[in-house]
């Protein structure tokens, strides 16, 4: 036996070595993803069912939502009908409060007038 013998063989041990190694790793991550496999369908089996009730449930409280929304808009409705209630009543009591406020207003000064012209003359008018 040479030296291209004993390399020759020393290659086929490494190649044998690597070979059953490489085997060994396969095997082992045929394994892994088996069990990742049955945790997914074990998880999807179990996260199905909670996203169909969660669905659910987001459905129901858009409903609500939109009573609330519809409760709103009454809100605002009756909101905007009292203040133009408001307006109203404020303008139709408001201008004759003003003539009411000018006439007493003008009395007020006509007295005052007839004063000053009552202590002018003496006492008499």
């Amino acid at each position: 036996m040479d030296a291209s013998d004993a390399w020759r063989i020393a290659l086929a041990i490494f190649l044998i070595l690597t070979g059953v190694g490489i085997t060994y790793a396969l095997v082992r991550l045929g394994g892994l993803f088996s069990t990742a496999d049955t945790s997914l369908k074990q998880t999807m089996g179990e996260v199905v069912p909670m996203l169909g009730k969660a669905s659910t449930t987001i459905d129901h409280v858009n409903d609500e939502l939109e009573k609330v929304g519809h409760i709103t808009d009454s809100a605002v409705d009756a909101a905007d009908s009292l203040d133009s209630s408001v307006r109203t009543i404020n303008s139709v009591l408001g201008t004759p409060a003003r003539a009411v406020s000018g006439v007493s207003a003008g009395i007020s000064q006509a007295f005052q007038s007839l004063r000053g012209k009552r202590g002018q003359r003496g006492g008499v008018v």
